[in-house]
């Protein structure tokens, strides 16, 4: 990556966690949140540097992230009455975002916040998708 990309990831980024999408700080914040980074994407570095600070288990979405979701996110996003149900959030290409969200949506009752940036093949979303709240 060039120093202006690394310059722009990390003013991007250091504005969506902190103010501009308070969604996703929330998320990040409680003990039981995941997330997931691709890091092939410019803003990639950046957010992997903000979910090791925030000391949160990380997954690279690889080349599936249908493998990824089978493997090892169902297991822990799946909400059983002995536990408080998970959190997840990301940076990813807007087809694994795709894939996720439907994927998630189906497994509990998640609210879902995002922020798409970019056009084409590079374009990204940072999300957050959370337990809805009882009413």
């Amino acid at each position: 990556m060039d120093r202006r990309a690394f310059m722009m990831a990390g003013a991007w980024f250091s504005t969506a966690a902190g103010g501009a999408w308070p969604w996703l700080a929330h998320a990040a914040a409680r003990g039981d949140t995941l997330a997931v980074i691709d890091s092939t994407l410019a803003c990639g570095p950046a957010f992997a540097d903000y979910v090791a600070h925030m000391k949160l288990p990380a997954f690279e979405t690889g080349d599936d992230i249908g493998v990824l979701w089978y493997s090892t996110l169902a297991l822990r996003l799946r909400h059983t009455p002995a536990q408080t149900p998970a959190s997840l959030i990301g940076l990813t290409r807007v087809s694994d975002y795709f894939v996720l969200k439907e994927l998630a949506t189906r497994v509990g009752h998640m609210a879902e916040h995002s922020y798409e940036q970019g056009a084409g093949p590079v374009a990204h979303v940072a999300f957050a998708l959370t337990p809805r709240l009882a009413r």
